[in-house]
Formats: C-alpha cells, sequence, structure tokens
C-alpha cells in the first residue's frame, strides 16, 4: 500500500522551495575572545588535568573521532570518503588546539550544517511524493556502529528510510495521512530553521569538548550560557522542572531527574525519556503543544523551564522502534532544592518480620546528620534488618560519604584520594561511635555512582553490609570547575568554563572503583531503566588500577553467610513472580536491542508492536488482579502512572531478614 498525500501535495512543495530560500548557513568564524578561550583550556589541561596529555598520532585520531561523533553520532551526514578526508587532516586538530588557530574546525562545522540543510531538504522534497509502508525494508535502530555511506545514493536511502520510520510511528499511533505529513513538514521545516542559529559558540563547544572528550569522559568545555546553568544547579537557585537535559542528535533528552524536584516527584519522567513537545499553561488553560524535535537545546530549555507554581506540560517519547510509546506528563514548576528529598527510612513488614529501607537519593549536605536522626526509628522499635536503598543515586558531598559511612562503623578509613601528582590521602571516620550495628544490605543498581561507590565499597571492604543488585557505574573520579575568565578582562563571562578531572579516588583495599565499579555480593536481575554500559562503556574512560590498601580491619567475614545468601536467593528467583516479570521484560528489551532493526513494512511494524504491549498488557493485569484490582484491557489504558510493584527491592528485604536469622543464629557480631 502507498500512502500519498492528495490535499497537500502542493503545500508540502512550497514548504521545502520556501525552505531552500528563506534559510541561509550562517557564517561561522572564531571570535577573539574563543581563540583566548581556547589558548587558556589548553594551558589549564596541559598543565592540571590528573591525565598527562601527549599529542601523539593515536590521540590526534582520539580527538578526530569524538569530533565525528559529537557531529554525526547516527552516522547519517557524512559520506566514508568524508570521514577519512578529516581523519587524514588529525594533526590540523592538535595544530588549532595548541595555536588555536580555529579556522579549520570552524570550516568543518559550517559544511556540517550545510550537509544537515541538505539532508532535512531532502527530507522535506520526500514529503511531496507517495510513501511506500507495504516494502520489506528494514532500518535500523541505532545505526552508530555501522560503517558510513560510500555514496550519496546509499545516504539518500538513509534519509529516505528515516521519514518512512518516522511516518510509520506516527501511524501507528493513529494520526492520519494528511496530518502526519502536516507534522512532519512542521517538523523538518524547524530543523532547517534552526540549523540558522546556529553561533559561533556551538563550533567552538564541539571543537572543545571533542579535545577534552578525548582525554577523558567527564572533563567537558562548558559554553557561558552552560556555565550559569551549572553554577545556578550547584546553588540550587534555578527554578523550572528539576530535569537536566542534553542534546542527542535531533531529540532533546533527559539525562538525570534532580532529587527532590517536580521532574522526580511526580514519578512519571525517567532518564533517556526524549521531550518531543511542550505546552505552556495560562489561566489554568493549556496552550498549544509545540514541536520540539529538532529544536536547539537552548531554544527548548526555556520552555521547559519557568516561574515557580506555573505549570508545563510535556509530550514525552519513550523507548525506541516498535517498543517506543508517546505520552503527556502535566509538571509545576518548582524551586529546585536537593534538601526537600532527605533520606528517609521506612519501616515494614515482608513474609511477617519487620524491616527498614533507608532510601538515599543523592549525597547532599548534612545527609549524615538526617541519617542518623532516621536510625533511631531503628533502635526504637528494635528492628535488627535494614536495607540501605542506593539506587540511581548519582553521587554528591565526598565529605557526606565519609560521614554517613561511618555512622555504620566504630571507626575505619572511608576512601583514599590520589592527585595528579601521586599523593595519596585518606579520608576516615574516627569518632568511635556506631548509630546502628543491625545486620545491613546494600542495594544499588548500574545508576549507582561516586560517592554511592565509596558507601557501598567500604561496607562491603570491611565485611559491614552484604551488597546487591547490579554492578555500580564505575565513576572514580574527582572532577572540579574553574571559569576561563580573569577579574582583569574587560568582558563578563564570554569565555565559558572547563569541567575537568583532578583526582581519582580509591577503595580501602586499594582497588579504584574506575570503570569496575563495585561489583555485588549477590547479583539480582536488572531492571530496564539500567540499562546503561557504566563507565567502561565510556570511550577514554581513565583506566582502572589500585594502590597501596589502607589499614583497616573486618568487622565481620560473611563469606559464608554470602554463599547461604546467595543460595536462598536463586531459589526465589524461580517462584518470584514479580523477579520472573523483571527478568521477562529485560531479556525482551535485549533481544529488541541485539537484533537493532525494525520493519517499514506497517503491518509487521505494527503486529509487532502489538505482540510486545499484549506482553506488557499481560504483566500489568497480572499485578492488578493481585492487587485486587480489575484487570485492564487495552494497552493504551495503562495510566502513564502506573508503578509495578518494586520485586528488587523486595528481594533485597529478603535477603537483609536472612542474614539476620544467620547472624543471629551463630553470633556474628558486626561491631
Amino acid at each position: 500500500m502507498l500512502i500519498a498525500l492528495a490535499n497537500n501535495c502542493s503545500y508540502a512543495a512550497e514548504t521545502a522551495q520556501s525552505a531552500s530560500s528563506a534559510y541561509t548557513i550562517p557564517e561561522i568564524k572564531a571570535q577573539p575572545f574563543q581563540e583566548l578561550a581556547c589558548a587558556r583550556m589548553t594551558s589549564l589541561i596541559i598543565k592540571s588535568h590528573y591525565k598527562e596529555v601527549n599529542f601523539t598520532k593515536d590521540f590526534e585520531q582520539n580527538i578526530v573521532q569524538r569530533y565525528i561523533n559529537f557531529t554525526d553520532y547516527n552516522h547519517n551526514t557524512y559520506l566514508d570518503s568524508e570521514v577519512k578526508d578529516i581523519e587524514s587532516k588529525s594533526n590540523l586538530f592538535t595544530v588549532a588546539i595548541k595555536t588555536c588557530n580555529l579556522k579549520y574546525p570552524y570550516e568543518l562545522y559550517r559544511k556540517v550544517l550545510q550537509r544537515r540543510y541538505d539532508k532535512y531538504s531532502y527530507y522535506l522534497d520526500l514529503l511531496k511524493h507517495p510513501i511506500d509502508i507495504t516494502t520489506d525494508e528494514t532500518v535500523l535502530i541505532d545505526n552508530s556502529k555501522q560503517p558510513f555511506a560510500k555514496t550519496m545514493d546509499e545516504l539518500k536511502t538513509m534519509w529516505r528510510k528515516d521519514v518512512t520510520y518516522s511516518y510509520i510511528k506516527m501511524l501507528s499511533n493513529g494520526k492520519k495521512d494528511e496530518a502526519i505529513r502536516k507534522s512532519l513538514t512542521k517538523r523538518y521545516k524547524n530543523f532547517i530553521k534552526n540549523l540558522e542559529k546556529n553561533q559561533d559558540i556551538d563550533a567552538f563547544s564541539v571543537f572543545e569538548n571533542a579535545f577534552t572528550h578525548a582525554i577523558d569522559p567527564h572533563t567537558s568545555y562548558l559554553s557561558p550560557a552552560d556555565t550559569t546553568d551549572f553554577d545556578s544547579e550547584m546553588m540550587l537557585q534555578m527554578e523550572g522542572i528539576g530535569a537536566v537535559l542534553s542534546q542527542e542528535d535531533d531529540y532533546v533528552e533527559i539525562v538525570s531527574l534532580s532529587p527532590g524536584s517536580p521532574a522526580e516527584l511526580c514519578k512519571k519522567l525517567k532518564p533517556k525519556d526524549k521531550i518531543i513537545g511542550v505546552a505552556q499553561h495560562e489561566n489554568g488553560k493549556r496552550g498549544p503543544m509545540v514541536d520540539v524535535v529538532g529544536m536547539h537545546l537552548v531554544d527548548v530549555v526555556p520552555l521547559v523551564r519557568g516561574k515557580k507554581g506555573t505549570k508545563v506540560t510535556l509530550e514525552i517519547m519513550r523507548g525506541e522502534g516498535a517498543s517506543s510509546k508517546t505520552f503527556r506528563v502535566d509538571v509545576v514548576r518548582d524551586k529546585i532544592n536537593l534538601e526537600e528529598s532527605a533520606a528517609k527510612i521506612e519501616i515494614g513488614e515482608i513474609d511477617g518480620k519487620k524491616v527498614g529501607v533507608l532510601t538515599i537519593k543523592s549525597f547532599y549536605n548534612n545527609l549524615s546528620k538526617d541519617i542518623e536522626k532516621e536510625l533511631k526509628k531503628l533502635n526504637e522499635q528494635n528492628v535488627k534488618a535494614l536495607v540501605i536503598d542506593l539506587r540511581s543515586n548519582g553521587g554528591g558531598s565526598l565529605q557526606e560519604a565519609n560521614s554517613s559511612s561511618g555512622l555504620f562503623l566504630y571507626s575505619s578509613p572511608i576512601v583514599q584520594i590520589r592527585d595528579a601528582l601521586g599523593n595519596i590521602m585518606s579520608l576516615s571516620d574516627d569518632d568511635g561511635e556506631l548509630s546502628y550495628d543491625g545486620s545491613l544490605v546494600v542495594l544499588i543498581n548500574r545508576l549507582s555512582a561516586s560517592a554511592s561507590e565509596i558507601m557501598a565499597s567500604v561496607l562491603q571492604d570491611t565485611g559491614r553490609a552484604v551488597i546487591v543488585g547490579d554492578n555500580s557505574f564505575g565513576k572514580g573520579t574527582v572532577q572540579q570547575s574553574r571559569p576561563l575568565s580573569k577579574v582583569y578582562d574587560y568582558f563578563d563571562n564570554a569565555l565559558g568554563s572547563v569541567h575537568y578531572t583532578i583526582s581519582k579516588f580509591y577503595r580501602i583495599n586499594g582497588g579504584s572503583t574506575q570503570n569496575k565499579g563495585v561489583k555485588p555480593d549477590i547479583l539480582f536481575p536488572k531492571a530496564i531503566d539500567e540499562d546503561e554500559g557504566g563507565e567502561a562503556a565510556k570511550p577514554n574512560a581513565l583506566e582502572w588500577d589500585q594502590i597501596r590498601p589502607a589499614k583497616y580491619s573486618k568487622v565481620a567475614d560473611l563469606t559464608d553467610a554470602i554463599k547461604i545468601l546467595t543460595q536462598r536467593h536463586i531459589q526465589r528467583l524461580e517462584t518470584s513472580e514479580e523477579l520472573k516479570d523483571i527478568k521477562f521484560i529485560v531479556d525482551r528489551h535485549a533481544k529488541e536491542k541485539k537484533n537493532n532493526e525494525i520493519s517499514l513494512n506497517y503491518e509487521k511494524f505494527n503486529a509487532h508492536k502489538n505482540e510486545i504491549n499484549n506482553e506488557i498488557l499481560t504483566i500489568v493485569n497480572k499485578t492488578l488482579v493481585a492487587q485486587g484490582k480489575e484487570p485492564i484491557k487495552k494497552y493504551k489504558d495503562i495510566p502513564d502512572d502506573y508503578k509495578a510493584p518494586d520485586g528488587l527491592l523486595n528481594e533485597a528485604k529478603r535477603v537483609a531478614l536472612d542474614l539476620q536469622e544467620i547472624q543471629d543464629s551463630k553470633g556474628i557480631s558486626t561491631n
């Protein structure tokens, strides 16, 4: 079946022509203050970065690969011959970094903009013609690791598939042909319009970040606008929804949710969600939904951010391929304040026994004082089994990691830190006090990072706790930010800032958490939201290494207990419906990702989508029935705020209770 546009063919043709005549690629050239920023960046990185920077041929090529990745992540812009030409001129990147003559990288950036203009103009032209949705062709969900196209014909085939894929997804979501073409025409026209908004600073940011990310993934150049946002976040002064956003190709994607923020508290948004539309509310009414696909991040952020008390509606796309879905979320903006998400202990029962759960979402200032207050609840109610939930905790204050971990130990070193000169410093808890002496389990996942890994590792190394869940992220480095402007400069914040690595931290056993992270004593099935490779998957991540162990003593030997706990966990895996459902969904997701192809035949696409949706609906209804609720008839009727039982947390509670039983029966002390 061919879907043709009968009434709107002339409209689409007019759009393509107007796009060609109305928009021009901006002139990109270096400004004097950018050349100054470049010189200060180069000097600072070479002198102060934790890793020694040597401009070898391999490092030059590394910079080139980062540049290509930033400008054409999905391999649908460059030709293979163009990539090879850029690679052959890798020395020009080194020259630009050392001399700050930015002519070559700026010319390259302008060529990228021109090719994107050609691509989007071609998209518009395709909408003038019938779209074949009966083909046996497929499109790759992730093209980032595929070879670049050899010819323009190959590249245009990729572009045609992109348009067909977008068309089929919208058709599958119930939109009609005319509405789809109108929506896509507007979207691609916006793509072209936004190309015109690119400025010199965009070219500078891409070039400098290709350099910094070739050193390590946590070293970055921040433009003046990015620096302002970063400073606002650190001071907790920003009003909005509390989501960190990034530009991923043509989409604005949620990177993380600030604990205690409206975005986090609404319980509907997740990292990796793509924002495809934004609507403002005035006088109690929602305004028109603005399609933001293809819009520049700097244009989307003001739409999302706003004054405290105002409402914004976000249209979200979650997932890829046939399993993707779109939905809308209303969020009331508020002042972002991490302290609103203070650590809390909840005491409940599982299998008729009391167990506590301490949820720590971030290592904010005064966290240890909050934990100390919460631990009194356990002692007052004589609860002897506790789970510390560190899932998706990205870290925070190093000092709070030290003092909070010390609440569970009488006296011990907590973490070791080594700077670029090789100097080693140890942070310790020496107060000789213990706030909780019961059985302890720490639950982590792939998104537990930095300060979370410090706490988990010291409790594991000392035998104080059993660690369960998935392997942690593996971020064992420390960064600091410095402005590139000087007090004597005549301009204000025109240079931006640099965020760079200054040291690494190590476990008390001497091993780094860098890359390897913290390996759990008992491996749980991972949740689908944890589909993240961690630090080791990031290009140019600093390597794992080790230093001498600190002087410490184990408070208990949990080796035998862990063997028993593991056996009981495996037995529950075979019978627990909650854990079975988690494993099923994760396995299904892994299969989709491995296949990496989606049909461009509408009937096959829809059949595959319905198969996935019915599987999810079956799991949801099984949960609802178990809760004494009525089952749902259709997948689309599943509420956006539906929350599945937290099977992983429930399993962690059972492990904690098992640990308490073992320690009580064998008289194992954790003092």
